[in-house]
Order: C-alpha cells, then structure tokens, then sequence
C-alpha cells in the first residue's frame, strides 16, 4: 500500500536499460557475461524503482528481456523465424512462422524471477506475453486456424506461468503470484474476442494462488474489451490513460477527457480493479504532482472503491531516459502521497 493507506502505485513493463548493457545485449556471445550485466542492470532499477517509492517494483524493468514476442518465442520448438519488422515504440523483432507443434524448449522467465526475488523486499509483478498476441504476431503455417494457434500458445503460457508460480511458492508460501498478462494485439480484430477471452481463461486455468491482470496498451476503443470483462477469469486491468488526456490541471470532466472511459468501465464490472495510467511514456514532458493528483482523485471518483484503483505509468518507460523515468515515477508517488 502507499503512504495514503489506499492506492499501490506499481511499475507495468519495461524500463530504459543502462548503455553498458544495451550496447551489447544483441552482441555479447558470452552467456555468462551477459547474465551479469543483466544482473547489475536489475539491481540498479530495483534501487531506482524504491527510491522513487514505488509499492510495486515489477520485475525492474524486465532488463532480461530484450521485446516481448522474440523472448518467448525463440524457447520453443516449432517456430522458424524470419527478418526483422517494426512493433510500437520503434522496437524490432524476428517475427516467426509456426512451422510445426509447439514445444517448451527451455523457460523464459525462471531466471529472472529467481533473481528478482533474491534481491527485493518490495511486492512484484510477472510481466508474461499472452497468447492472442503471440498468436497474432506469427505466421501460421501448421495448425488448421488462427484459433487453435492460438490455444496453443495459451497452453505454453499456462506452462510457463506455472513454473514461476513454484518458484515463487517456495519463497513466499501462501501469498499470491501476481502475473500481468501483457496483450497490446487484445482488441485489433473486435470479431476475436470470443477467442481471446478463451485463450487467457486458458492460460492461468487450473494454477492456484495468482493475482492475474491485464495490461493493453493503446486501444482504440477499450470498451471491446470492457464488454467482455465478465467472462475474464482474472481479478484486474493495468491500462493507458494519459497518453490521451489534456495537460490542464483540474478535475472536472472537460480537465480529464482520457479518464471517461473508466465509465465504461464501472458499468460493466464491479470487482475488477483498474492499474490507471497518469503518466505518459511517449513525451518527456515530466507531469506535475498536481496535474498526476487532478488524474488521479478524477479517477477515483468514477470508480468510488478506493480498493480498485491502482497508479502506473500507461506503459513501459524503456523509450524515455533513466532519469526521466525516475522522474515520472518519483512524481506519480508523491501525487498518491498527496491525496488525504
């Protein structure tokens, strides 16, 4: 909980790794050097995020990770990859083609969990890519549709999520594992959604004790996903905000036109929490505290239970400098602190 009592504040993605270790991620051949860089990196963030006073440190800023389709993707069996093509925010991946069945090759995420774990005493969260945009992001050349690709791929993640709920389990007996499920392709194709609720049911079915949630990042229309919130087995949303809304300060809806959305929010869900976006990631233009509050209390008054709001960037950092960053972070705090 934060300094008020009410609202976690939380990191959701990725975060600018330092040089030492983005000048060479691609390049290093020596695995073991590489994983101590990657080591130093996260112990610098972890450092970063509690300085800045965050509730939940993430996975501190997910340095193990160059993207997110190309990490998972390259540990299993069954994908042949291709060049390069642009996702958002001008990063680059391999995309694949699924030539025949998936298998686990090794897991993606064990390493970095087991590390982050050993060296933070804060809350954290698992960033995991979900199925749908894994599906959407390779090419089929195996499996007989899109939608059993896809619950393919849910399976995988399911395998994954399970293993780091073991390892978490070890460490931390009966507290939950919290998993953000990222899906950016979530509401790109409105008539999938039917398989896309599937495919994430899917992907956390049968695993006890997890705190599940799901981060889209710039949807057109996110009231494709609230309509289907219902039928969504996991307990909240961490979303963008900000990147729509106005600079003006105050709190009054013509102030805040990004946050009338959570109106479409509340009428469809009522147990759900919401991980708002108050700080945009695609400007460094730092937000005031007093602009990030305004945000914030308007927020909170859409959605009334205290309980379901949580405070995060809209996405990822990794496209501003560290020092931004920590800048916008340090404000989203004291703007929390700030509320009676």
């Amino acid at each position: 909980m934060s300094d008020n009592g009410n609202l976690i504040t939380q990191e959701i993605g990725s975060f600018r790794k330092p040089d030492y270790l983005s000048n060479v991620f691609k390049r290093e051949k020596d695995e073991k050097k590489l994983t101590e860089l990657k080591e130093k990196a996260t112990v610098e963030t972890l450092s970063l995020f509690e300085r800045a006073g965050l509730t939940n440190v993430g996975v501190g800023g997910e340095m193990y990770r160059w993207e997110m389709y190309e990490h998972p993707a390259q540990r299993l069996d069954g994908i042949k990859f291709h060049g390069l093509v642009r996702s958002f925010d001008n990063r680059y991946y391999r995309k694949g083609s699924v030539i025949s069945d998936l298998n686990v090759r090794e897991h993606w995420h064990n390493d970095e969990l087991e590390f982050v774990i050993a060296n933070t005493k804060r809350e954290i969260k698992m960033p995991i890519t979900g199925p749908y945009t894994l599906m959407d992001w390779s090419f089929n050349e195996h499996y007989s549709s899109r939608h059993d690709l896809l619950m393919e791929f849910a399976k995988v993640v399911n395998g994954e999520i399970r293993s780091m709920n073991d390892i978490w389990k070890k460490s931390h007996p009966g507290k939950k594992f919290q998993v953000q499920i990222d899906e950016p392709a979530a509401t790109t194709h409105p008539d999938e959604m039917d398989m896309f609720v599937e495919s994430i049911n899917e992907a956390v079915r049968g695993i006890d004790g997890l705190e599940t949630s799901l981060h889209v990042c710039y949807s057109t229309d996110y009231r494709i996903l609230f309509d289907v919130s219902e039928d969504l087995k996991i307990d909240g949303y961490n979303l963008e905000f900000a990147n729509r809304d106005s600079l003006n300060a105050g709190k009054g809806e013509e102030d805040r036109p990004a946050y009338s959305t959570l109106r479409d929010f509340v009428d469809r869900e009522s147990h759900k929490f919401m991980g708002v976006g108050v700080t945009d990631v695609h400007t460094d233009y730092i937000e005031p505290v007093n602009l990030i509050r305004d945000r914030i209390i308007y927020s909170m008054k859409i959605i009334g239970d205290p309980s379901r709001v949580r405070i995060n960037p809209d996405c990822g950092l990794r496209t501003r400098s560290r020092e931004v960053g920590f800048e916008k972070l340090k404000n989203m705090v004291d703007a929390v602190r700030s509320i009676p």
